[in-house]
C-alpha cells in the first residue's frame, strides 16, 4: 500500500500553527523546497543545551522525528551548515524555548 506524503510546505504550515498556538518562539534559519525539501529542527533552551532533529523512515516506512545530534551550539551550527551545503532544498527551523519544547512527537 502506497503512503501519501504531505508536501513540505503543508507540514511546515501545520507545525508553524502549533508552535504559534503554544507560544513557542521560532524562526526560519533557511527555507528550502516547498514540495519535497528535508527539514531540520534546531531546539535551543536557555540552559545552553542544543539539539538537532531530523525526520527518518522507520522499518515500516513510517516517518518519525529523531534526535540527530546534541551538543554545543557551535557543533550543531556546523552540522547544519554542512547539511545546507549538501542539500540546497533543506529547511531549517530554530526553536528558542526555555524548556526545550518542540512538539515533534505530535507530528510523526
Amino acid at each position: 500500500m502506497k503512503v501519501l506524503r504531505l508536501t513540505t510546505d503543508i507540514w511546515i504550515s501545520a507545525y508553524r500553527a502549533k508552535l504559534e498556538k503554544e507560544g513557542i518562539p521560532f524562526y526560519f534559519y533557511k527555507k528550502g523546497d516547498k514540495s519535497a525539501g528535508a527539514i531540520l529542527i534546531k531546539v535551543f533552551n536557555f540552559e545552553g543545551e542544543v539539539e538537532l532533529y531530523h525526520r527518518i523512515n522507520d522499518l515500516n516506512d513510517r516517518q518519525k522525528w529523531e534526535k540527530l545530534l546534541g551538543g554545543s551550539e557551535e557543533l550543531i551550527d556546523n552540522a547544519i551548515k554542512n547539511q545546507c551545503n549538501f542539500d540546497p532544498d533543506l529547511w531549517v527551523i530554530v526553536i528558542d524555548d526555555p524548556k526545550g519544547k518542540n512538539y515533534l512527537s505530535e507530528f510523526d
